[in-house]
């Protein structure tokens, strides 16, 4: 299956578009994580998760924030 083009809405990376793997059924897989930006390079970032929301009428999804793990 291609990668899906999606949008991130909320949290830090709000409006940013990445790509996402899609599942056997077509449909990006449920759950992202990505390391957030940190400002000391020795720092071990947290991962800002987002999870698979609604398709757009545009047919483009959203994946909206819902927490941050260390």
């Amino acid at each position: 299956m291609p990668d899906i083009r999606v949008v991130l809405r909320g949290g830090p990376q709000d409006g940013s578009e990445v790509d996402v793997p899609a599942d056997g059924s077509g449909k990006p897989i449920p759950r992202i994580t990505l390391p957030a930006r940190a400002r000391n390079a020795q720092a071990v970032p947290p991962l800002l998760i987002y999870e698979r929301g609604r398709r757009t009428p545009d047919g483009t999804w959203q994946f909206h924030y819902v927490g941050a793990e260390t």
